[in-house]
């Protein structure tokens, strides 16, 4: 019950700063009804707390209200409408399966809200900085485990160095390619639709593939090889800069500390706290680093003996 009404304090502030930071009246007005919503359900909480015998906390708003807080004054609500959307609808699931009446009441609230901040959503604003993330994230992930599989098969510093370098160009091309082929291939598709739907034999005319409105594939290729490259420099700086262990722990720490940091922006989108998305992140990292340095010791350790 008192996660329930933390939630829902948490949801009451984050629409009361949307709405004192809108400009359009009629926004303003939404945001404030919802706000208003909000704070009753925090009210229904409150009361079933007191009731049990507890006690209700002073409200401080989590790490992540503030932070959305601050991206809506800086950004606008619709950059923070997405993950507002994702908060509603877990909180939906969550209230349906408590099966009582107030709680489906609630759960049909959550979802009310979650449908009108998906109407505010800056969609290719919101996907671009999702796929910025996941792109450094990948970065980040597959040279550092690269680079850690080549120093546990005992490789020497430059060897480490150009298999990074290696895997920062190769990965980011790669990246590149993949972008440029999914956002040619979806217009390719819609165009070939189009002209089923019209039962045209010639293609349609007015209309190029370019003309759609599903992205430039030359600048989404040019974004996914710098978001890669970006990320996968990550792991590299410290072999050229340090040498021996002190290397690979530069390295090391350097990988799991961006790991943290796009854990931390992910959590702006999938609903998760943002320590457990960065810890998750964090994790997984350099578990499959220690994975892939295994190999490389196993690979060392059957070259030495002559297998």
């Amino acid at each position: 019950m008192l996660r329930h009404w933390s939630a829902e304090q948490d949801s009451a502030a984050l629409y009361a700063a949307l709405s004192q930071s809108e400009s359009d009246a009629e926004q303003r007005r939404t945001y404030g009804a919802l706000a208003a919503a909000e704070r009753t359900h925090a009210a229904l909480w409150e009361r079933r707390l007191r009731a049990a015998g507890q006690s209700v906390p002073r409200y401080r708003p989590s790490l992540r209200t503030r932070l959305l807080i601050r991206l809506a004054r800086w950004l606008g609500a619709g950059f923070v409408a997405p993950s507002i959307a994702v908060r509603e609808m877990k909180d939906r699931d969550h209230y349906a399966s408590l099966g009582d009446s107030d709680a489906l009441a609630l759960a049909y609230d959550e979802q009310s809200h979650a449908a009108i901040m998906r109407t505010r959503t800056r969609g290719s604003f919101g996907n671009n900085l999702r796929a910025a993330v996941l792109g450094a994230n990948d970065g980040v992930a597959s040279n550092f485990c690269l680079m850690m599989g080549v120093a546990g098969g005992g490789a020497h510093g430059s060897a480490i160095v150009l298999s990074g370098v290696a895997g920062l160009i190769g990965g980011a091309c790669a990246m590149a390619l993949g972008e440029w082929l999914s956002v040619t291939n979806a217009r390719e598709l819609a165009m070939s639709q189009m002209e089923r739907e019209l039962g045209a034999q010639q293609p349609v005319h007015g209309a190029e593939p370019e003309d759609l409105p599903l992205g430039d594939a030359r600048s989404a290729a040019a974004l996914s090889f710098c978001l890669f490259a970006l990320g996968a420099a990550v792991p590299l700086l410290s072999f050229c800069t340090l040498i021996g262990r002190a290397a690979v722990a530069g390295s090391v720490a350097a990988s799991l500390a961006a790991l943290f940091a796009l854990g931390l922006a992910t959590s702006l989108f999938n609903g998760r706290s943002a320590l457990f998305s960065g810890a998750r992140q964090t994790v997984i990292g350099a578990g499959a680093a220690a994975v892939t340095f295994l190999a490389g010791r196993l690979f060392d350790a059957l070259h030495g003996s002559g297998i």
